[in-house]
């Protein structure tokens, strides 16, 4: 006869911001728990205990660790990043399970490359300019490139775009930004900052092509230079916020601006002799873009605002870019290979895997306590390692 597993003391309060702030609504937890949705009403308030057994799957599904459980209440987190995403509010739908486990780890990794950082000699200086959003974009991209000690010579003379986001998150994290990449929906968000807590974040989607990062890595800079983090998709169309429309438009503008120097793209041998709007063959705004290292749309983007072509010729290229896209990210998908070192690295960031690595030598942590902060299984950390030390 199998063991009955015991009941035990929950605070109802606890069973409803675990399930709530994984996004799960009341039917959808007790399916996946495999309990009617009465009994888990009944656990959520008080009028049931739920066993041993079923706490532990509650545990997972929420993805908690089963020690919260047992505290008199709800822990307090900071608030979820502030939505800055272009759709109307009736057409919103709350974060996916995606989105809020990678903003959960993103917390995570940066109070912990605040608590390492203050037991070991690796310390993190944030060193960031202050930006608003009344200045010039133009100026302020100047400015924050001038920072950041990149000249246009030496992207220029980069190989291609993976040299290019390579060298320029390196640049931002040197400045004692952290960056990390995560997996979410893509049609949910292209990235999103966090300014608040001692070292800023910036997290990328993961899934995204590699010019779409680059640009999404800069949007969100601009987001960290307002200090006003958020969650974005990168649109602009649709906005229904007063508030949040020149916040994205400004940082949409930034990024371009930065990544593309006005004087250096009316300088190209494709433009110097343009004087006005014309329409522009793929061809041309490809040759551009691989010698900037970004994407044809945000080439184009800068040729709009500079008066160059019309609003309609952009939006209509952008549309047909934006299914290329899907489609190249639908076969990406298809035939993507896991490689656990390498996702380590892209997710953590290497500020982050450094920290931890340098505090295990140092005896400040364990051998499992670098797994545990990485996420990463034991037999991959010396692959880890051989990444770093090759500076991958």
């Amino acid at each position: 006869m199998a063991h009955k597993s015991f009941e035990v003391i929950v605070e109802p309060n606890i069973l409803i911001w675990a399930r709530e702030s994984i996004g799960y609504n009341h039917d959808e937890a007790a399916k996946r728990v495999d309990v009617a949705s009465e009994t888990l009403s009944k656990w959520e308030h008080g009028e049931k205990k739920p066993t041993l057994v079923q706490l532990k799957k509650l545990a997972k599904l929420y993805k908690r660790p089963l020690a919260i459980f047992f505290l008199p209440s709800p822990p307090k987190e900071p608030p979820l990043p502030k939505d800055f995403r272009s759709l109307p509010d009736n057409r919103l739908k709350p974060f996916s399970l995606k989105t809020r486990l990678a903003i959960r780890r993103a917390r995570r990794l940066q109070s912990l490359a605040t608590e390492l950082s203050t037991i070991s000699e690796h310390r993190f200086v944030t060193n960031i300019i202050k930006i608003t959003a009344n200045e010039s974009p133009e100026d302020a991209a100047s400015s924050a490139r001038k920072w950041l000690g990149v000249s246009i010579q030496e992207q220029l003379k980069w190989k291609n775009e993976t040299q290019a986001f390579f060298e320029w998150k390196k640049a931002i994290e040197s400045q004692g930004i952290l960056v990390f990449q995560m997996p979410m929906p893509i049609e949910e968000t292209r990235g999103f900052s966090i300014t608040d807590g001692d070292i800023p974040a910036i997290i990328l989607n993961e899934t995204d092509v590699q010019n779409a990062k680059i640009f999404s890595l800069f949007h969100e800079l601009g987001h960290i230079l307002l200090n006003k983090g958020g969650l974005c998709d990168m649109e602009e169309d649709n906005f229904s916020s007063a508030e949040i429309t020149p916040i994205e438009i400004f940082c949409n503008h930034f990024a371009g601006a930065l990544l593309v120097p006005k004087a250096h793209l009316l300088g190209h041998k494709h433009i110097s002799n343009i004087n006005k709007a014309v329409s522009w063959t793929d061809d041309v705004l490809r040759e551009i873009a691989k010698e900037f290292k970004v994407s044809k749309e945000v080439v184009l983007r800068r040729i709009m605002i500079l008066g160059l072509t019309s609003q309609d010729f952009y939006k209509r290229k952008r549309e047909e870019w934006q299914l290329q896209i899907k489609e190249l990210l639908k076969k990406r998908k298809r035939f993507a290979r896991p490689n656990p070192p390498k996702k380590c690295l892209q997710e953590n960031g290497m500020p982050i895997v450094s920290l931890v690595l340098d505090s295990y030598r140092k005896e400040k942590i364990t051998y499992s306590d670098v797994a545990d902060y990485l996420s990463i299984k034991l037999k991959h950390v010396p692959k880890v390692e051989n990444l770093i030390e090759g500076n991958a």
